[in-house]
C-alpha cells in the first residue's frame, strides 16, 4: 500500500565500527544522523554525528552515492 511518503533507503557501507560508521541514505544529513543514532545507539556519552574526516579513498563528506541516485555517503564518528 503507498501512503504518499517517500521510502526511507539506509544502507550501512562496509560494517558499522566502534566509532566510525559509513552510510549511504537517502535522508537529509540531520535526519540520517538521527535515524543512525535511533537503530545503532553509541552505547557512550556521544551520539553519532558527521566527521570531519574524508572517506579513506579521500572522497569529501559527504558525497553522492555513485550507484543510488538521490542518496549520499555520509561518514559518521562518536
Amino acid at each position: 500500500m503507498k501512503t504518499g511518503k517517500a521510502e526511507i533507503s539506509f544502507y550501512t557501507l562496509g560494517y558499522q565500527g566502534l566509532v566510525t560508521w559509513a552510510i549511504c541514505t537517502n535522508l537529509t544529513k540531520e535526519k540520517a544522523i538521527s535515524h543512525a543514532n535511533s537503530i545503532g545507539p553509541t552505547g557512550i556519552s556521544s551520539n553519532w554525528r558527521l566527521s570531519e574526516d574524508k572517506f579513506p579513498d579521500d572522497k569529501d563528506n559527504p558525497h553522492d552515492c555513485p550507484d543510488n541516485l538521490g542518496n549520499k555517503h555520509y561518514l559518521l564518528n562518536c
